[in-house]
């Protein structure tokens, strides 16, 4: 009883200083935790521990939050699964408090405007319906993966994290981008957590903008020619900013969105090589023609963007303006041999595949487009031409007699035409193939006097190779290691009839348009514009911003 009237009188005189003491606060605005500190409590080593009769009571009650039964969860919690983040509806956004305005100068930190209050805003603007449907589709997936906080902001501004994304993409140039595409607007009007949340996704927004461009180019390659058949590997955006996220150079993560190919940084190298001149040169004529140049190593970079991010640790490298087709090894060039390639009216496409096979003896089986633009007019005038080249026109799987027919009217869609393998045949001894729907592919040939020539854009679009056998023996080599695989094992089948050898592991090719390369010297290498692609992606690329 003593213990219990003790109890009670120092309850009194708590209660007794707490008003005294709010009143204090009230006239001298002590803060709350100078309030907190002048309230008189009685040590807890003087009071024993409770008991029911203390509050009248036989028994405490059991508390409804405690579940009698075990928890599996507890038990096993790393069985649990997080509850899904529930969905804002308009009540929970109108419950939303108000977002008063910083009293912080401009432009210096406001802790204030906490990353809560800054996140509270970003989900407003990023889950609210009725909201920017493009920027809610966009960045929404991001931000709501990390509950809306902020990556790029902290007390109000810019957080030295979004300070070294914006110093990175102002040297976009360097990339042969235009940096004013990724310059952000500031807010205006007073700083609260609105404004900086949408200084946030302004910032996310560039770095979207630069991780697209960079990583996938700034046009759309399947609009500029029907021979651009390529897919850009497009960094999409939640991909861009998961990667700055979780990046401790960021600086380095953002260049990572270009290609990693070396070709390409050579080249771009070049360009910033460039630029340092033109700032050199004392003639207004000589800095333009300068920068004619670099707008056509501009485009060269913009197709290396198209390619895929991976070209194969071996692969078949073959770019039309140089002629050649070239096997490349961990970044090494080990096979090197002339090539004739498409004509301009019959253009070897722009696309990457993969060999699977080789067909030695191959017949030729000629596309009804050639026949149409290279052999019906010589056809119509003499019936004999087909026999003459060695060609079988065909009807329902039979050979029929060409010279019956007048080509003329006839419609050439009724037949097929074949070239039976043979010393004669167009595609020589040997194809390589790699399925496409161009119908295109490598192969010998039995016009040889073509290689001589500086200009060989001289075929149908398919890509005629100088040293086939030499060719086909290192591929084979990497296809069917152990196989063995020699010039005088394929010359032993030669004649016998098609023989298709099909690789165990295919390998990429990559038929490519480059006008400027960089040398294993370094040297810029300039090659012609022979489809005019060059010049095509330039005169895009000036009408795109950024």
């Amino acid at each position: 009883m003593q213990l219990r009237s003790a109890l009670l009188a120092c309850a009194l005189v708590g209660a007794t200083g707490l008003a005294t003491r709010a009143e204090e606060a009230d006239r001298f605005r002590l803060a709350a935790w100078e309030v907190e500190q002048a309230i008189p409590r009685p040590e807890l080593g003087e009071v024993g521990p409770l008991k029911p009769a203390d509050f009248g009571l036989a028994a405490f009650p059991v508390s409804p939050l405690v579940a009698e039964a075990n928890n599996p969860d507890d038990e096993a919690p790393e069985t649990v699964q997080a509850p899904p983040v529930p969905q804002p509806t308009e009540a929970d956004f109108a419950a939303m408090p108000d977002d008063p305005p910083s009293l912080v100068e401009a432009g210096q930190p406001d802790p204030a405007i906490t990353a809560e209050r800054v996140a509270q805003q970003l989900r407003v603007l990023l889950a609210r319906p009725g909201g920017d449907r493009a920027l809610q589709q966009g960045f929404n997936p991001f931000y709501a993966g990390r509950a809306y906080q902020p990556l790029f902001v902290k007390d109000g501004i810019i957080s030295e994290r979004g300070q070294q994304v914006l110093n990175r993409l102002s040297r976009a140039g360097e990339d042969g981008l235009d940096p004013s595409a990724y310059r952000i607007d500031l807010p205006t009007g007073q700083r609260n957590a609105e404004s900086v949340a949408r200084l946030e996704l302004a910032l996310a927004q560039a770095v979207a903008r630069y991780a697209s461009h960079a990583s996938g180019g700034r046009t759309d390659p399947k609009r500029l020619s029907g021979y651009f058949d390529v897919a850009p590997p497009r960094i999409e955006t939640s991909a861009a900013l998961t990667t700055l996220a979780g990046a401790t150079d960021v600086a380095a993560a953002i260049d990572g969105f270009n290609p990693p190919h070396e070709g390409f940084r050579a080249l771009r190298a070049k360009l910033i090589e460039m630029r340092g001149e033109r700032r050199e040169m004392t003639t207004t004529e000589a800095s333009r023609l300068h920068a004619l140049r670099e707008r056509d190593l501009i485009a060269n970079l913009e197709r290396w963007r198209w390619l895929p991010r991976t070209l194969g640790e071996t692969h078949i490298w073959v770019n039309s303006p140089d002629y050649h087709v070239n096997v490349v090894r961990e970044g090494q060039v080990i096979h090197r041999t002339r090539a004739v390639m498409g004509r301009p009216e019959t253009q070897t496409p722009v696309f990457s595949d993969a060999m699977s096979f080789i067909v030695f003896n191959p017949s030729w089986h000629v596309p009804h487009s050639i026949v149409r633009r290279s052999m019906l007019g010589s056809a119509a005038r003499n019936g004999g031409y087909f026999a003459r080249r060695g060609i079988q026109v065909m009807q329902g799987g039979r050979v029929v007699d060409a010279s019956t027919i007048n080509w003329a009217s006839a419609n050439i869609g009724r037949y097929s035409f074949r070239q039976p393998p043979g010393t004669a045949n167009a595609l020589g001894r040997m194809k390589f193939m790699f399925p496409n729907r161009h119908a295109v592919y490598l192969h010998d040939t039995p016009s040889r006097s073509y290689f001589a020539h500086s200009n060989r854009a001289l075929s149908n679009g398919c890509v005629r190779v100088q040293n086939p056998e030499e060719l086909a023996e290192l591929l084979l080599g990497i296809a069917l290691p152990g196989d063995s695989w020699s010039t005088a094992r394929m010359r032993s089948i030669y004649g016998s009839g098609e023989r298709t050898v099909r690789f165990r592991q295919a390998i990429p090719i990559h038929l490519v348009y480059f006008t400027m390369t960089v040398d294993a010297t370094g040297k810029l290498v300039e090659l012609p514009d022979v489809y005019g692609h060059n010049a095509r992606v330039r005169a895009a690329l000036t009408g795109v911003r950024g």
